[in-house]
């Protein structure tokens, strides 16, 4: 972290800032309760709903996720009950189909920028993966929001189960010889005249159901000496949880980031609405905070994540710069972007990019030494 300019959490300023004014006290006590009361908000863990009709999968994606902060709602549209309130920082909301006029009445009333739809049980719609991936998009651009196709039920297995030496043998015998229609349905797969092995090929289908079964089949096909633990991996991937796991991160960092961003702007209020005196530094402390490296990467961190600019910044990896030239050249860049016609909120959060960045580009080649 230092080495790319960032400060450390040994050198958390906050939390000196905070003991700096409780020790104070008077004047400057009472102004860190509200300080306290700010820094608690935003080291709050953003909350996470999972939402949908009933039957739709939401245990099952709950399970597969296992986000420390995420709770499942009632269900929507549920006869005789008002439909459960939505006001999380994240909705994951989840599909088990087309979305009906329930659906799309909650959806309706939900902002896409804190909603991500799950197309869930993706093995039911077509044939093939791709027409899970289509029907999505084609769903996402109706409704204006992100929305990814998940087998929740294989994820879940993947995230508890394991695949056993007993399930390789069973794979390994019909990988070969299995007719391509073999795992088409649950019944042709445990047929008798499949062969004797009915109650090993039951509790494969038991275990990982028949999507799972298919592309076990067809990563035996390929490699029959697959390890146990690389077809656990190849199942995981097939579920399709993967993408969903890495755009949940994105919108957590991102309320993170916006929180950093109203912190400061609370700060800022306080610093300005204290009155300095003889005995109290409290305004003195803010201020200083404010002009430090912690409070800069949260402004530069703020301002990446402003709806009005963050497209801005997509093809950047991470928002810390390799070295002191990538640092000015994202600075540069964000000038430019600080000089163009845009709203007052875009432009306020491009400032904070660039000062902070110029702030990195100083750490990191040492020209404020």
């Amino acid at each position: 972290m230092r080495a790319r300019g960032l400060p450390g959490r040994e050198g958390d300023r906050m939390q000196r800032l905070l003991n700096d004014l409780m020790v104070a006290g008077g004047a400057d006590t009472r102004l860190g309760d509200h300080v306290g009361a700010a820094v608690t908000e935003w080291r709050r863990l953003p909350r996470i709903q999972v939402a949908g009709r009933a039957h739709s999968g939401r245990s099952t994606l709950l399970g597969a996720l296992a986000l420390m902060s995420a709770l499942e709602t009632d269900p929507v549209d549920a006869p005789g009950a008002p439909d459960p309130v939505l006001d999380a920082d994240i909705v994951l909301y989840v599909l088990a189909g087309t979305p009906t006029a329930a659906d799309r009445r909650v959806l309706g009333e939900l902002p896409a920028a804190r909603t991500v739809v799950v197309l869930n049980k993706a093995d039911s719609v077509g044939s093939r993966w791709a027409d899970a991936v289509v029907a999505a998009d084609r769903i996402g651009r109706d409704l204006g929001m992100s929305t990814l196709p998940v087998i929740a039920s294989l994820a879940a297995r993947t995230r508890s189960g394991v695949v056993t030496a007993a399930d390789l043998v069973t794979l390994r015998r019909h990988a070969v010889t299995a007719d391509p229609a073999f795992t088409l349905s649950p019944e042709l797969f445990t047929s008798p005249a499949a062969g004797p092995d009915v109650a090993e090929r039951v509790e494969l289908l038991s275990r990982w159901d028949l999507y799972g079964v298919a592309c076990a089949l067809t990563a035996v096909r390929h490699d029959p000496d697959i390890a146990p633990t690389s077809l656990l991996q190849l199942l995981y991937a097939a579920s399709g949880v993967e993408p969903l796991h890495h755009l949940v991160h994105l919108r957590y960092e991102r309320v993170q980031a916006l929180r950093g961003g109203d912190l400061l702007d609370t700060l800022t209020r306080l610093a300005a609405r204290a009155i300095p005196s003889p005995d109290s530094h409290g305004r003195a402390l803010l201020e200083d905070f404010l002009a430090g490296d912690q409070a800069s990467w949260l402004g530069l961190c703020a301002g990446l994540a402003c709806p009005d600019v963050a497209h801005l910044a997509a093809g950047y990896a991470n928002p810390s710069p390799v070295d002191a030239d990538d640092a000015i050249a994202r600075a540069t860049r964000w000038r430019a972007v600080v000089s163009g016609e845009m709203s007052p909120a875009a432009r306020r959060a491009a400032l904070r990019v660039h000062n902070g960045y110029i702030r990195l580009w100083d750490r990191l080649s040492g020209a404020g030494l």
